[in-house]
């Protein structure tokens, strides 16, 4: 009434009531006078009861797509980190096998009449260096099929592509593709979840391989770039010399459940894309020159962030 009385006008504003059941209503409550005397005027009280029900239905069912598409994201990297099985067994076993190789050196030089403690130091260093190696790829491994909720870290988008390279690096020779890249020097650094964003770059690259895995003739090559997205932030690009997309395929491919591979579920493009578009990025196809596919996405970057 007071602020009736001093503007002739109450803003609406919600408050919640109780019933003569003790169950609670919530109202828009809103008023104005139609004169400076405040003699007459309009109000009104608004049940918003099915409106706060459906606004609860909508954020449940938000809630519920949230929680599938993190349960879909995660098994697609589970299965892809399974087409990697045994590339990824190759990479760990190599350390390891140079980390016995040196060991046993080692203890020939200490066996010897005159132990030569240099060679031996060198050994040893070799040792930590392949044990290292071998820790760096468990621990990739282990990032990406790790159920977790997603997190919005500022990161080096460079630094990611390198790790998931590392990781395919196996399956690229095992397939006699040769892996390029051109990363640009400068960028911003981009804000969102390391793991989720991976996994776009480790699923268009796996993809590529794929793809070129079944020509006879000419070079496979993959070239993974980035630079500065024409909207801001950064572009990271995935070039493949396979056998290129079928016409009118473009935005097929990113719709669940299509797949042209014989074993596929489609779903590994439809999950990426969502991902993208949960960092408020852009994910499309378009064909490479003279032959190949081009994948792109770009990620919003933090201002004043270059490193």
């Amino acid at each position: 009434m007071a602020a009736l009385e001093s503007t002739g006008t109450v803003q609406p504003f919600e408050k919640e009531y109780f019933r003569k059941d003790g169950s609670r209503v919530p109202v828009l409550v809103g008023a104005a006078s139609f004169e400076e005397s405040g003699n007459q005027g309009v109000a009104f009280v608004l049940d918003l009861t099915e409106r706060k029900r459906a606004e609860a239905e909508v954020r449940e069912s938000e809630r519920r797509y949230h929680e599938v598409r993190m349960e879909l994201a995660h098994a697609n990297r589970v299965s892809t980190i399974g087409q990697l099985t045994a590339s990824i067994a190759h990479e760990v076993k190599q350390p390891v096998a140079a980390t016995v190789t040196n060991a046993k050196a080692a203890l020939r030089w200490l066996d010897g009449q005159s132990p030569n403690l240099e060679e031996v130091r060198q050994a040893l260093t070799r040792i930590a260096k392949d044990g290292d190696r071998a820790a760096e790829v468990i621990d990739r491994i282990r990032a990406l099929i790790k159920r977790a909720p997603p997190r919005r870290d500022r990161m080096d988008i460079n630094e990611a592509i390198r790790e998931v390279i590392e990781l395919t690096r196996g399956e690229a020779a095992r397939n006699g593709v040769s892996v390029h890249t051109d990363l640009a020097d400068g960028l911003p650094l981009v804000q969102g979840d390391r793991v989720e964003l991976q996994q776009v770059i480790l699923n268009l690259m796996v993809n590529a391989v794929e793809a070129m895995a079944g020509i006879a003739e000419g070079t496979r090559s993959l070239l993974i770039s980035t630079g500065n997205a024409e909207t801001g932030g950064v572009c990271v690009a995935v070039r493949d010399s396979g056998p290129g997309l079928a016409p009118g395929t473009n935005e097929r491919l990113f719709e669940a459940f299509y797949t042209t591979k014989p074993n596929g579920l489609g779903l590994g493009l439809s999950i990426c894309r969502s991902i993208i578009e949960a960092h408020r990025g852009r994910l499309w196809a378009s064909a490479n020159t003279p032959h190949g596919a081009i994948f792109q996405f770009t990620v919003p970057g933090q201002p004043n962030t270059a490193f």
